[in-house]
């Protein structure tokens, strides 16, 4: 039997607002549940994206490159420091010391890398000198183990414009020409050994209408006081005291700069001579140096 209701009580479905709001509180538990679980999950992203940034930074903190050295990149070439107003001519002074103090000697060798590069390294090596290597670009490019060994050695790198092409000494330098010169060469001895150089040898010594582009690239121009003519000697070893002897024309200045070459053919005259005037400065009190670090 159905139930009855009681008097004065008539049984009332229940109403819809009531189960709307039933279901409506349902959904807002669900939506709460579901903005606590992202705001979890974003929490953990950005924690570890922090995490990685930190250890970027760190990383890179780790591995700083030395004052005065500028850290290579894949795309970009390391900075210069300003450069020398002028032609250099002088051997720099040690670090500490003043220019009066200490006698010092810059060797430096143009024209490589070539045949005789390697006895060249091996004679300075033996010594305990180091000397700075203007290297043609071309050279440079088809070599590149060897500029890694020059720098390994703890030598200097120098640019000596990529073909070595010497123009009059009355025309001058093309300025187009010779920044496509020493660019590319820069570029080749910094794609081979990791090292942009700042140092620029003119072929020849022409420094004639090189001053402007060379500044404008950060190059510091090297020349030299003593004229060893190595270039001009016959491939032997016999002609060996001959450059000997002009090298010692340096023995007469305070910082002498001695040009000398390792490249491109056969120096063997150049290698026979280079122990003697080794022997020669250091016997008369000269420190060796280069142009960026004392020897």
């Amino acid at each position: 039997m159905a139930a009855t209701p009681p008097p004065g009580r008539t049984r009332k479905p229940a109403s819809r607002s009531s189960v709307n709001r039933a279901q409506v509180h349902v959904r807002w538990d669900r939506v709460s549940v579901l903005l606590a679980l992202v705001a979890v999950l974003a929490t953990v992203v950005v924690h570890s994206v922090v995490m990685v940034v930190r250890d970027n930074l760190r990383g890179d903190g780790a591995q700083l490159t030395p004052v005065g050295r500028a850290k290579p990149t894949a795309n970009k070439e390391p900075e210069c420091p300003r450069p020398a107003t002028g032609a250099i001519r002088t051997a720099p002074p040690v670090p500490g010391e003043t220019a009066a103090t200490q006698p010092t000697v810059a060797l430096t060798f143009d024209d490589g890398p070539g045949l005789s590069t390697p006895e060249v390294l091996g004679v300075l090596q033996r010594a305990g000198v180091h000397a700075t290597f203007f290297v043609v670009g071309e050279r440079a490019a088809a070599e590149p183990e060897m500029l890694r060994r020059i720098l390994a050695d703890g030598h200097t790198l120098g640019d000596h414009t990529w073909s070595h092409r010497i123009p009059s000494s009355s025309a001058g330098w093309n300025p187009k020409t010779l920044s496509t010169e020493i660019k590319r060469t820069r570029r080749a001895v910094f794609d081979a050994a990791g090292l942009s150089p700042c140092l620029f040898r003119p072929p020849g010594g022409i420094i004639k209408g090189a001053e402007r582009v060379t500044h404008a690239a950060s190059f510091s121009i090297i020349l030299w006081s003593v004229d060893t003519r190595d270039w001009s000697a016959p491939p032997h070893k016999k002609y060996g005291p001959v450059i000997r002897k002009r090298a010692a024309v340096g023995l007469t200045q305070q910082h002498p700069v001695i040009l000398l070459h390792d490249g491109p053919g056969n120096r063997a005259a150049t290698v026979a001579a280079l122990e003697g005037i080794i022997n020669d400065y250091r016997s008369r009190g000269y420190r060796f140096v280069t142009f960026d670090q004392s020897g």
